[in-house]
């Protein structure tokens, strides 16, 4: 019985050792480079730059991947005024991988000097002095009576949102290389579409609105290679006329 003890507490002090020697050992190699994060990856993004998307997480190379709060990095994403919902997940030993789900941006609105971006649902997301997402077109012709952000925008019908919504969508289908965009839609049976200042597209109402514009670009890709510019009438569907000014 006496010698049994004996063994018994002689294991005890090499086992904790062991323990020890593990665990200074792991800990040796979690801050070694292995674990420094060397790519962020980012998928699901088209309005936000993915440089931007990183600088909102809080994540940026260098960082050991273990020790990144992938939850704090979620919500801190969150507070980006275009970004809906996120995900982050490590991809051990060295990447982090960003999924965004942007809102629904449709465009944006004049109003008293700036502008409103709304998304699909009529919220106002921001107001800016100046127009920064790229591809969004402006719609001008739509009555504001007010805003706050972050809430329904207040306007006088807000019905049109339906074909705001639409136009938006038939535009990133066909004339996403075009930009500056923008929409008088102040007569929704007689819609203007003005790219930049060269180019003006008369396209009537929205019934057939994505063929329309299909069939305008391909007659803009034919006049951009010219020294011209000017009004191409498609009202008609099938039929264009192209007015120089």
């Amino acid at each position: 019985m006496g010698r049994s003890k004996v063994k018994r507490s002689g294991r005890g002090p090499v086992l904790l050792l062991l323990i020890l020697i593990i665990a200074v050992g792991l800990l040796a190699f979690m801050r070694t480079s292995y674990f420094s994060i060397k790519d962020i990856r980012v998928q699901g993004n088209s309005f936000v730059d993915e440089k931007e998307i990183a600088r909102y997480s809080g994540i940026s190379p260098g960082m050991n991947i273990l020790t990144v709060k992938l939850k704090e990095a979620e919500e801190a994403l969150k507070t980006h005024p275009y970004i809906l919902d996120t995900q982050v997940q490590r991809i051990m030993p060295d990447t982090i991988e960003i999924t965004v789900k942007e809102r629904d941006l449709v465009g944006y609105i004049p109003y008293l000097g700036s502008y409103l971006l709304v998304d699909s649902e009529g919220m106002v997301i921001s107001a800016t002095a100046r127009v920064p997402v790229e591809g969004l077109p402006v719609y001008r012709g739509i009555k504001v009576q007010d805003f706050q952000a972050n809430e329904i925008l207040d306007i006088d019908n807000i019905q049109i949102f339906d074909k705001i919504i639409y136009i938006s969508k038939c535009i990133a289908n066909n004339l996403a290389g075009y930009a500056p965009i923008e929409v008088d839609i102040e007569n929704p049976e007689d819609i203007i579409i003005h790219l930049g200042e060269r180019f003006a597209l008369r396209v009537g109402d929205t019934e057939g609105l994505d063929y329309k514009l299909e069939y305008s670009n391909t007659i803009l890709e034919k006049l951009y290679s010219q020294e011209v510019g000017g009004e191409i009438d498609v009202t008609h569907g099938g039929n264009a006329f192209f007015r120089p000014w």
